[in-house]
C-alpha cells in the first residue's frame, strides 16, 4: 500500500496542473495515471516514420496563454523547469479554393490589413469588435481561472451593466449570431465561423456566440502558441515541477474503485492489484460518468444522491469529433496562394457558407460530410526539432461524426481510410506539393480510435463532453458538481467534464484552489 496526503487522479494535464499547485503549497501529493505515459491529450510521438514528431492530439496551446499560470508563470514552469514557448509569426491563414485567403497574426494592425485586402468594411468592423470584445475580456477571463459562478448567479452578474448585458446576449445565443452581426463579407464570416468550432460545437449552435469573445481577441493579447520540442513539453515540466517539490506520479495504475470510509474519500484501488490511500482527499480528474452512475461506477452509487448519477449518464456529447491524420513529409507543404499561407502555422481549408453549413449539418445527422474543413498544422515551420532537415511533420484535423448512421461509431474501423482520402484529395486542391512522392507515411486517428486511445473521451469527444451552456461554466458537468466539491467529503471533481472545460488550458488551476482553500492553505502565498 502506497499512502500520500493528497491523490490526483489522471496524470493529464489538468491533474498535473492541479498536482503543481499542490505540491508547491506543500502538500504530499500522488497522481495516479491508468496508463503506461502521462500528459493526456499533450503527447508527441513517432507515429508513421521514424525521426517525425507528431501531435497526437492537440496542435497548439492556446487558451493556456491567457492563464495566469502561464502569464505569471505561478508554477516556475518556464523559468526553471524547462518550458519554452514558440509564438508563430503567422497564426491562421483562412485559405478558399479560388485561392482567396486572410491570416490572423498576433499583430492586430496586419490582420486588419489582411482582411481590408478582401473587405475594407469587415477590417474595421474587425477592429470595432476587437475593441469592444477586449472590454469584455476581463470579465469573461476572470470566471475562467477561478471557481466559476452557477449559471443564475452568472446572469445575474452580467445583467447587472450594460457591457455585461451584451456579454450575456452573446452567451445565449450563438457564434453565427455574433458574426452576422459584425460582418458581412462571406470569406470573412467562413474564417471566423470555423476559428469558434475549435471545441467542436457548430457555431450555430445557442450558447456558442460567447467563445469569440475570447478566441478572437486572444489571438492579439495572447496568441497562438507551441511547446518547443512538442505539447509533451507542458506535461514534462509540471512532472518536474510536482517532483522538484515531493510529489510522486505512478504509471501503470488504472483506477477501478474509488474507496469510502465513514463517508469520506480515503484511497482508491487499482486493477493491477495495488492500494493507494489518501491521508487528506482525492482530486479526480476522471470523466464524471466513470465515477457516477452507470453499470461499473468507480463510486458505491449509495453515496451520493439517487438521481446524480441518472443525471451525470445524459451529459450532452459535442457536436462532432475529429478524424485526425498525422503526415510525414519530404518537404514542407507549399500552397498555390503562395504568400504568407506558406508560412503559417495553421492553414484552414475551408469551402464558402453552404458547404461549410453542409459539413456542420452532417456531423449534427450522423452523416459521413461530404466537403471537408480541415486545418493543417505544421510545427516544423517554426520548430526545426519535430523533423528532419526541410521536411516536415503536420497534422491534418477535421470535425466528423461519432455515430455514424447507418453503421454506429464500429463503422469508422471501415471508413476511415476512405474518409481521410477524400479529406486528401480536398488538400491536393489548394496544395502544389502533396504528392503521393512527397508523402513518407501518415497515421490516423478516427472518432472511434479516441474512445481506445483515451477513457476520457467517451463517445468520440474529445472535450469529453459538449460546451451545450446547460452543461457549462458552474453547470458542468451538472448544478450539483459544477463547484469541484462532491457530495462525499474530501472527494473533488477536475478535468474535461469540470470548469472550465476541455483543451489545453491549465484548468486544473481553478479546483486547486479550491482544495488548498479547504485545507487551510492561502493560495495567494502559494502563487506569490
Amino acid at each position: 500500500m502506497i499512502e500520500h496526503d493528497f491523490l490526483v487522479l489522471g496524470g493529464g494535464t489538468n491533474g498535473l496542473v492541479s498536482a503543481g499547485y499542490l505540491s508547491k503549497g506543500g502538500v504530499d501529493v500522488g497522481v495516479i495515471e491508468g496508463r503506461s505515459f502521462f500528459g493526456g491529450g499533450a503527447q508527441t510521438r513517432e507515429l508513421s516514420v521514424p525521426g517525425f514528431f507528431h501531435e497526437t492530439d492537440s496542435v497548439a496551446h492556446h487558451m493556456i496563454q491567457t492563464n495566469p499560470l502561464i502569464i505569471n508563470d505561478e508554477l516556475e514552469l518556464k523559468s526553471k523547469y524547462g518550458l519554452d514557448y514558440i509564438q508563430p509569426e503567422i497564426t491562421t491563414a483562412f485559405l478558399f479554393p479560388d485561392e482567396t485567403y486572410w491570416c490572423i497574426y498576433p499583430s492586430l494592425d496586419k490582420t486588419c490589413e489582411s482582411i481590408a485586402a478582401i473587405s475594407p468594411k469587415d477590417a474595421e468592423a474587425y477592429r470595432k469588435f476587437i475593441d469592444w470584445a477586449g472590454q469584455l475580456t476581463p470579465m469573461f477571463t476572470s470566471s475562467m481561472w477561478s471557481q466559476s459562478p452557477g449559471f443564475g448567479q452568472l446572469a445575474a452578474m452580467l445583467d447587472s451593466d450594460p457591457g455585461g448585458q451584451e456579454l450575456l446576449r452573446a452567451l445565449l445565443g450563438s457564434a453565427a449570431l455574433v458574426v452576422n452581426e459584425f460582418f458581412t463579407n462571406e470569406y470573412i464570416k467562413v474564417g471566423l465561423l470555423k476559428l469558434s468550432t475549435e471545441i467542436m460545437m457548430s457555431p450555430w449552435q445557442d450558447g456558442t456566440g460567447s467563445n469569440l469573445f475570447l478566441l478572437i481577441p486572444s489571438n492579439h493579447h495572447f496568441p497562438m502558441c507551441t511547446p518547443r520540442g512538442g505539447g509533451i513539453e507542458l506535461p514534462r515540466s509540471l512532472v518536474r515541477c510536482i517532483e522538484d517539490h515531493g510529489g510522486k506520479i505512478y504509471l501503470n495504475s488504472d483506477i477501478n474503485k474509488i474507496l469510502v470510509e465513514g463517508g469520506r474519500a480515503v484511497g482508491v484501488q487499482c486493477a493491477n492489484g495495488e492500494t493507494f490511500r489518501a491521508r487528506k482527499g482525492i482530486l479526480s480528474t476522471l470523466h464524471a460518468r466513470q465515477m457516477f452512475g452507470g453499470e461499473s461506477p468507480l463510486i458505491d452509487p449509495s453515496l451520493y444522491p439517487a438521481d446524480m448519477g441518472y443525471k451525470v449518464q445524459r451529459l450532452s456529447p459535442s457536436t462532432a469529433s475529429p478524424l485526425t491524420c498525422n503526415y510525414s513529409l519530404k518537404e514542407i507543404p507549399r500552397y498555390k496562394a503562395g504568400g504568407d499561407v506558406d508560412r503559417a502555422f495553421v492553414v484552414q481549408l475551408l469551402p464558402m457558407m453552404q458547404e461549410f453549413r453542409d459539413h456542420w449539418d452532417d456531423c449534427a445527422r450522423g452523416r459521413l460530410p461530404k466537403t471537408p474543413t480541415p486545418y493543417v498544422a505544421c510545427h516544423s515551420i517554426y520548430d526545426d526539432s519535430k523533423a528532419p532537415a526541410g521536411m516536415a511533420a503536420v497534422q491534418y484535423y477535421d470535425p466528423e461524426t461519432y455515430d455514424l448512421v447507418p453503421g454506429g461509431h464500429d463503422r469508422w474501423d471501415q471508413v476511415r481510410e476512405q474518409q481521410e482520402d477524400v479529406k486528401l484529395a480536398w488538400w491536393r486542391k489548394f496544395a502544389v506539393n502533396i504528392t503521393d512522392e512527397n508523402i513518407l507515411g501518415r497515421d490516423m486517428m478516427s472518432p472511434n480510435d479516441l474512445v481506445r486511445y483515451d477513457k476520457n473521451y467517451m463517445e468520440g469527444d474529445n472535450g469529453g463532453m459538449g460546451a451545450q451552456l446547460y452543461q457549462f461554466y458552474g453547470s458542468r458537468p451538472i448544478p450539483a458538481l459544477g463547484r469541484h466539491r462532491t457530495p462525499i467529503d474530501g472527494l473533488y471533481l477536475g478535468g474535461v467534464t469540470s470548469h472550465p472545460g476541455s483543451g489545453v488550458s491549465g484548468g486544473g488551476r481553478v479546483p486547486a484552489q479550491i482544495v488548498l482553500e479547504d485545507m487551510g492553505i492561502d493560495f495567494a502565498s502559494v502563487i506569490g
